[in-house]
């Protein structure tokens, strides 16, 4: 639909509608008006929003009547429709925002004496460059998807000219010119960004964005097409909404700070903050916002604070349904802001992460099975993996020996696999306990060599060689770098725990699966952090404590029938005889082929080295030789 009405905001205010001439005589309050509206979700303002704006140095009663008066005036100038409004709101349609100079002030010389105005334009003009700079990429990826590589590069020059630090216009730059076949403007390009990027900010431009530039250099053609299936998806936190106060820098700054701790994951791509802000206030709906910032995934949220408490809801969004797979609130104090924001951080990316796990599962599920990547089935091994059932678990090494067939290198295959292994002797589901422990540690050798800075494969790693070897420093070693990176994975934190209590450190080992259970109260490896505390308690004396958390973890799964081990030990510790005589048989009933030989095969050698009294407990219960 061809538009009724041109604005242009950047720089000096011009109305002009379709084939006439610039508007003359606007107020400044209509002129700020109209800004305002198209820069608006929908074009759309509440009156009351509208008359606070603009008029907040006035009553409400003579703001609402000004509002009215201006209203009028506006209508009578702009063509018929373009300008609507009803009792409660106000509406803009049939526009578009025409390109001002680059580098120009949002309302360049325009001046209205209402405080919340002044705020509103100073927020608004520090968002502009980032939200042309949004657009102007925007439209250069449609041109290189289109093979049209001049037009590409006209677009990101005009996105690097409204903001020079933004990568994403680098990286269009760049693509542009291997379509062109002019890589040298591309290139000087690239070297003032870097360039400034160290001298501004200390650090470099992205391995992607090094890496689009080298094939510029070396001639090699990076196609641009959409990501391709089967990888890591990508997810963007919007700016969250603040529904109480005006102004909005502790919200921003909580996006910040999530957007900060999600980084580290590696277990999905984060869009650059500054790319999600741009698209604030351009009224977009869930699918087309995602499509313009490349996301599998959007994180919304709302602010509100009344007096010294805030609330803040957090959801996460499938972004190309709309579909909501998981929200929560938090209610705090505002004492310390920067320490509020890193806590409510740390939650939300520690309860993101296996809700985005568990919805790329499905995600995964929903392929053919011949055309699942690598990244796919190893995706669909880990709801067979944290089981704890025989069946399961060797169904699961039988989904991540398949993601290896496809692709042989790939790490966090290779590493859940030597954790998969390591748990085949570890609860007595092992024909061979030895050979099995063997082959743990053989692939999780494997998977040292190949893994990079990817959290979860350096968890896995450390939880196969706690499983299947006496060698806890080489695990921590793991478990530790882990955390470095990411320091709100929980499972990181899980196996933390359960190192500690092979090496007389149980109270740290209680912090750690305390820890673990706060950043993922629904994870489903929580029954392990459940047994983890009991064997803490045990260690520390408490027998009481320790058979508790037993019974707590079994209810919690069930299918953990190889936990009567442990309680058969403790038992026998506390001099409960009849107790650990029922917990024998109970043993017994799910092992029949379990004797004092196999066990010792089977216990991980760190556990087995570090508790002799419970290794003699277990030979005093009565098993065979």
């Amino acid at each position: 639909m061809q538009p009724r009405l041109t604005l242009r905001i950047d720089g000096p205010f011009e109305a002009r509608p379709h084939k006439g001439a610039p508007l003359v005589g606007l107020s400044a309050r209509g002129r700020g008006m109209l800004a305002h509206l198209a820069l608006a979700p929908d074009g759309r303002a509440s009156r009351t929003a509208l008359a606070t704006l603009l008029w907040g140095d006035r009553g409400e009663d003579q703001a609402r009547a000004s509002l009215r008066q201006e209203l009028t005036n506006l209508r009578k100038a702009l063509p018929e429709g373009v300008l609507t409004a009803d009792r409660d709101t106000v509406t803009l349609a049939e526009i578009e925002i025409a390109p001002g100079p680059p580098g120009t002030l949002l309302l360049d010389g325009l001046a209205i004496s209402s405080p919340p105005f002044e705020d509103w334009l100073r927020d608004a003009r520090q968002r502009r460059p980032g939200e042309i700079a949004a657009a102007a990429v925007s439209e250069a990826e449609a041109a290189l998807e289109n093979g049209e590589g001049d037009t590409a590069q006209e677009y990101a020059e005009r996105a690097l000219a409204s903001d020079p630090d933004y990568e994403a216009a680098i990286q269009a730059l760049l693509r542009a010119a291997v379509l062109c076949g002019q890589p040298t403007v591309a290139l000087a390009a690239f070297q003032r960004f870097t360039e400034r990027q160290r001298a501004e900010y200390d650090s470099d431009p992205s391995a992607e964005t090094d890496a689009l530039a080298d094939a510029l250099r070396k001639g090699v053609v990076r196609p641009v097409v959409p990501a391709e299936q089967g990888r890591e998806p990508t997810i963007a936190v919007l700016p969250f909404e603040e529904l109480s106060v005006a102004d909005d820098m502790f919200a921003d700054g909580v996006v910040e700070e999530i957007t900060g701790a999600l980084s580290h994951v590696h277990d999905f791509r984060v869009i650059a903050r500054q790319s999600a802000f741009a698209l604030h206030g351009q009224g977009l709906g869930t699918a087309e916002t995602a499509a313009k910032l490349g996301a599998d995934y959007l994180v919304e949220g709302t602010v509100r604070r009344a007096g010294d408490r805030v609330r803040i809801t957090v959801q996460l969004v499938d972004g190309n349904t709309g579909a909501t797979l998981w929200s929560d609130r938090y209610d705090d104090r505002m004492d310390d802001l920067f320490d509020l924001q890193d806590r409510i951080a740390a939650h939300v990316a520690g309860q993101l992460s296996p809700n985005l796990r568990q919805a790329e599962i499905l995600r995964a599920r929903g392929r053919p099975p011949g055309d699942r990547s690598a990244y796919d089935l190893t995706l669909t091994a880990l709801p067979h993996f944290w089981t704890h059932r025989k069946e399961e678990n060797k169904r699961a090494i039988e989904l991540l020996d398949a993601a290896l067939e496809r692709d042989p290198d790939y790490a966090p295959a290779l590493a859940y696999k030597a954790w998969a292994l390591g748990q085949q002797p570890s609860y007595m589901w092992s024909d061979n306990p030895r050979c099995d422990h063997l082959a743990a540690m053989e692939t999780a050798y494997a998977a040292m060599q190949r893994v990079t800075d990817h959290a979860p494969s350096l968890v896995a790693i450390g939880a196969a060689v706690t499983l299947s070897s006496n060698d806890i420093e080489l695990a921590n070693s793991f478990i530790d770098r882990a955390l470095a990176i990411d320091p709100n994975n929980a499972w990181g934190w899980m196996r933390r725990g359960w190192a500690y209590t092979y090496c007389d450190r149980s109270k740290e080992s209680l912090l750690a699966f305390d820890r673990a259970e706060a950043l993922s109260p629904l994870d489903p490896f929580r029954f392990n952090m459940i047994f983890g505390r009991a064997v803490a308690r045990r260690t520390l004396g408490d027998i009481d404590g320790a058979l508790q958390l037993l019974q707590d973890g079994m209810r919690a799964n069930p299918g953990c029938t190889w936990v009567w081990r442990v309680m058969a030990g403790v038992y026998t510790l506390a001099g409960r005889k009849d107790k650990a005589e029922e917990a024998l048989r109970q043993l017994l009933k799910h092992y029949p082929h379990l004797t004092i030989s196999y066990l010792m095969d089977c216990i991980p050698p760190t556990a087995r080295d570090f508790q002799p009294d419970y290794m003699e407990a277990l030979l005093r219960m009565g098993l065979p030789e």
